[in-house]
């Protein structure tokens, strides 16, 4: 998978973040989490240095409803017989 450059803007995780957690097509998701998951990553590191509570917050919560839909994947995946 090519890497892309994601801009991290304050709202712009949270698109990428709804689109992943919304995707219904079980393809597109690996990448849909992927994209998301560095987009607040990246976020994260861009306010380390003035931290807001409340997006603090956002950003953890969602990572772990990412790292959640990741697992259950997975175990969908792994279920069917899917490489």
């Amino acid at each position: 998978m090519a890497q892309r450059h994601i801009p991290s803007f304050s709202t712009g995780w949270r698109g990428l973040y709804e689109c992943a957690i919304l995707e219904l097509d079980r393809g597109l998701l690996p990448d849909r989490i992927d994209i998301a998951r560095r987009a607040i990553l990246d976020r994260a590191e861009e306010i380390l240095t003035q931290p807001s509570g409340a997006e603090n917050g956002a950003l953890r919560t969602a990572l772990h409803a990412l790292q959640i839909l990741e697992e259950v994947t997975e175990r969908e995946k792994m279920h069917r017989g899917d490489n």
